[in-house]
This record gives C-alpha cells, structure tokens and sequence, in this order.
C-alpha cells in the first residue's frame, strides 16, 4: 500500500472484478436491485431464514440464535447486490457497499480483534476474500484500509493452520485465488493452486464418490469444484489433465444416488429436493426421466465410499419413475455432513420412496432435533437393545455380487464387542422383490428400524404391514418367526416419526419397529411393490440353522428361492408347479 490515506488503485488487477465475478453468490442476482434496496434500508435477506432489520453492521448480530445466519453474515455475500447496483451507476449502492466493508474490516482486522464467533471460522474467510475482492473498481484513493484489509485476507488464508477440511477448505483455497490474483501476489495464487490439486485428488475418488458422507454435498461438490477450477483457469494457471475424468466420474455417481423420479436421495445433510440439471449426461437423464442425456451402464455398483446402490432398470422396460432402487450405506464413521446411518436401507419403487432417512434438520449443534436426526434410531438400521455399541466402529462391506438374478449384499456390524451382527440385503431382480436378513452369533433381541415415508398409510396383516400412497402399495412380510411391532406416528415436541425435507421443515410421517424375543438369532422381512401384479408367499421355511426356501408368485410367474450363508439360489419355475 501506498502512503497513509490513499489506497493505490492501480497496483490492483481489477479485471479479477469482472472475470470471476461467477458462481450463486458472486454472479449477478436476478432481482438485484430489489435486493441492493433492502440493503441499502438495513434488512438483510440470507436464505433459508427470514428477513432481518437492524444494524447490519453490528458483527456480533444473531437474531435466529443460528450459526448458518451468522455464518452468512460475516461472509459478507449480501453485498454482492450493492456491488451490482453500484457497478451499474447507483452510487447510493456504492457508498453502502464501502461503508459496510470497512466496518467488517474495522471491527475484526486484525482477527484477534474480532467478537463475531464466525468472524474467521471455517470458510467465511475464503468467501469474503472474494467478495470484498470483487468490490475493488468501488474503492475510491481516499479508501486506504482497503487494500490492507485483501492483503490481510491472503495473508490469513495462506497460514497452513487457518485451513480447514473438505468443501469448507475449497471454499478458503478459492478465496485465495481471487485475492491473490487482485494482489498480484503470483507466490500466494500458487500456494492456493497446490492445496486446489492436493484437496481434489481424494475429494472424488476413482469411482467418482465424494467424501462427505451426503447426496446433497456431492451435488455441491460437483458444482463448487467447477467454479473452483474456472477461477484457476481464467488466472492462467494449469488445470490437471484429471481433473475433467475424475468430475465425469463425480457425476456419474451422483446419477446412481438420484432416485428414479430425479430426486436426490435424502442421504446425510441433503434437502428433498430435485437433482440439478447441467451436471453432465448421466445426471441429464434420470432429471429429465430419460428424455436427454445417457443412462449409466450398471443397475448394481458398491462405491468405497459407503454406498451400495441396486436397481431394476434404466426406464427400458417400465417408465423411468417406477423403477425400483435401493441404497445401502456401509463404512466407516465419515466425520462432516454424514449421519449415523451405516447399515441403512432406502427403498422406492413405483414412483416414490417407501422406506427412507429421516433427512436433515438443520447445522445447529447441541439442537435436540438434529441430534435426533443424526442418530442412529432416524434410520432403517439394525440394532442390539440388549447390547452396548459403537457409533465409531466401521460397518464392513464382507460381499457385494450382482448377478441378472440377484443383488447380494452382506453387512458387518463391528460395533458389538460380544456378538456377531451382520446384515445381509438380497435384491431379487425377477420377482422384484426384497430380503432383508438380520442375523447375530447368539441368541438376543433384534430390532429393525423402518422409516415409513410421508403420505405412506400403514394396513397391518397377519405377518406384517401394508403400506398405501396414491393408488399404490407396498408389502412387509416377515418370514419365519414374526417380531413384535411398534408404530409411532409424529407428535408435536417430539422428533422421532418425523421427516427433515429441507432446513428446519419437518413433515409428519411414521416410524416402525420390528422386535424380536430374546431368544432369536434373525430377523428377516420380504418387501415387495404390489404392482404391476401382487407378489404372493406361496410358502416359507427358515430351518433352525438359518436356511430360508420359498416359492413366490407374481402374476403367472413363479420363482423358488432358497438362502443360506454358503447358497443362494433363485430358479424361475414352470405355472404347474403344483
């Protein structure tokens, strides 16, 4: 900087202003004027929460008592209106926009300084390094804490100890980027573009999952590192060759975990929401029911990361919608926007979810309601009430087989130090059709947890339940001894038989528990959709060494199926079977 009360323009590239001014919170908003208004009047709109008018320079506001509202108001992104305003000729904007951003620099540079919890914490930094980065054709000579106050920024960011982890490290590392290239500062912008290649490499692995435990986050991710290295690219600098081969894959992935009607699969800290389109071919086709785009190969694949994700079908033989599909978690305990759901089983078939996850609630920690939604109980999980568990321990993947027939999953539950828990899933491709086994080493009490979804009514029958929505159906039958059930429909106050659909929206929906005595070994139940033709139990056997043999019939088609832990086998029978 140059002397005391002026502020050197001209030292700054300030073609960053208009070659990175991209991405949701930098681009120009639709209505910005509207919004520069609001601003200008001291009332601050920061979705998902409502609008709030105060001192919008008071940086230890928190009206909601939320995090993410503070989070959002030290990231300084409410700006980014005035900064439009501004550039288009209204200097009232203008004005506002400098007055706003030397008093966040005022009041909390240097960083010791700051009373705002969210002032400098995970990757409000990085998004307000560009933000303010972006304001620079605003700055005026006389603006002489501006630059001090990027310089400050860059600084901060390059301190290997003020960088955080996964998405919330993108976020700080693309803030470098665009301060550094304001700056000049060539040793900063490659220090940022290091960290950029380092992050990716584990951020989707080769099998295109990401690391973050949550569909939602995956979607994000896809969308961040994009923008990511378009910032790097428009700066010069070199965008590994995998770079685009390790996206493709990031994408590929996330069209297995969008369910068939293109929503995405509530997994983690994920919104009920439809999957964006423009996130290559494969995502095209399930969001546009198969209208663009390419389907993906495989109807069954295991990521490493956690999922295992079975279909019957890419729309060729049914409508895209009513394909079944089933997502099982497994793996170890993924500490970021995960939840305790390793061993969960999402069901949907017929054109809407069954059996799902309770979703997510909100980034609040310490809220009773989203550690219920964390926990294990708010997932169609396996448990030991009689035994104590591990929430840390890893829930292994022992097999995964696909064949034309059958899904094959098997499940380890290494939270139990004293008995044996596994967990097997069987897909039966022909009789489209479900086995969930649960089985442990020694006699104890089994409890499977179901999420029954919203809109879905529950009918009992002697071996198990119904379940109605929409002039469909679907059936859970248990098979061998029958446990006892409990149902809890969603009260007020209380968290459990509820489902999270978006930030602190709760729709009211119903839980199920499936007991065994004390004294049983497994627990298995047959889930079947009723249409095109009810899938009927002809008969059932479970031996007392744990070998299952049925016949099934679905319209004129029979199959005969026996399960045991050395054989698996399903053979489709000729009509007079009798």
């Amino acid at each position: 900087m140059s002397a005391r009360g002026v502020a050197n323009v001209a030292e700054l590239d300030l073609g960053v202003a208009e070659r990175q001014a991209f991405g949701t919170v930098y681009g120009k908003p639709a209505k910005h004027e509207l919004l520069a208004k609001l601003v200008k009047g001291g009332t601050l709109r920061l979705p998902p929460h409502p609008n709030w008018t105060g001192d919008t320079t008071d940086w230890t506001a928190d009206p909601y008592g939320d995090r993410n509202w503070q989070f959002q108001h030290h990231t300084l992104r409410w700006l980014n209106p005035l900064r439009w305003a501004a550039l288009e000729g209204d200097e009232e904007a203008a004005t506002e926009w400098r007055r706003v951003a030397r008093s966040w620099a005022e009041a909390n540079i240097p960083a010791k300084r700051a009373r705002g919890v969210f002032a400098w914490k995970d990757m409000a930094d990085g998004n307000r390094a560009i933000q303010l980065s972006l304001g620079a054709p605003l700055i005026r000579p006389e603006d002489d804490w501006y630059i001090s106050s990027i310089r400050y920024h860059v600084e901060w960011l390059m301190d290997e100890d003020h960088i955080v982890q996964k998405n919330h490290a993108l976020h700080q590392h693309s803030g470098l980027v665009v301060a550094a290239a304001l700056l000049r500062d060539e040793t900063a912008l490659d220090i940022a573009h290091a960290r950029m290649v380092a992050q990716f490499g584990s951020t989707f692995d080769s099998q295109g999952a990401n690391d973050e435990g949550a569909t939602g986050y995956h979607e994000m991710n896809l969308k961040w590192w994009g923008q990511a290295w378009q910032r790097v690219k428009v700066e010069g600098l070199e965008i590994p060759a995998t770079v685009e081969a390790q996206l493709a894959a990031g994408r590929a992935a996330l069209a297995q975990l969008v369910l068939p009607d293109g929503t995405l699969s509530q997994i983690g800290d994920t919104k009920r929401v439809p999957v964006s389109r423009g996130l290559g071919p494969e995502v095209e086709y399930v969001a546009t029911q198969g209208a663009e785009g390419t389907p993906p190969r495989e109807t069954a694949v295991a990521f490493d990361r956690g999922y295992v994700v079975s279909r019957s079908g890419w729309g060729t033989d049914r409508p895209l919608a009513d394909e079944s599909h089933m997502i099982v978690r497994f793996g170890h305990d993924v500490l970021s926007h995960s939840h305790q759901d390793r061993g969960s089983v999402h069901l949907y078939t017929r054109g809407r979810p069954w059996l799902t996850d309770s979703g997510f609630f909100s980034y609040q920690t310490g809220d009773l309601t989203r550690t219920y939604f964390l926990s294990p109980e708010a997932h169609n999980v396996a448990r030991l009430p009689d035994h104590a568990h591990s929430l840390r321990a890893e829930v292994e993947l022992e097999r995964f087989e696909a064949t034309a027939d059958v899904h094959d999953i098997l499940l380890r539950d290494h939270g139990y130090r004293d008995v044996e828990m596994r967990r097997r899933i069987l897909y039966l491709t022909g009789p489209d059709c479900w086995i969930i086994w649960d089985q442990v080493s020694e006699p104890s009490s089994i409890e499977q947890n179901w999420i029954v979804d919203i809109g879905v009514r529950m009918r009992r029958h002697d071996r198990g339940f119904e379940l109605l929505a929409e002039g469909q159906s679907m059936t859970m039958t248990w098979l061998g001894n029958v446990p006892a059930f409990s149902r809890h429909v969603a009260k007020e106050g209380d968290p459990h038989g509820w489902i999270a659909t978006k930030w602190k929206t709760l729709e009211p929906a119903t839980a199920l528990t499936a007991r065994t005595s004390h004294n049983r070994q497994r627990c298995v139940v047959l889930i079947a959709p009723s249409a095109p033709q009810e899938l009927a139990v002809v008969r059932s056997y479970i031996t007392t060494a744990g070998r299952l043999t049925m016949v099934v019939t679905r319209g004129p088609r029979v199959w005969e199926v026996a399960v045991d832990e050395a054989e698996l086998s399903i053979a489709e029978l000729e009509r007079d079977w009798t």
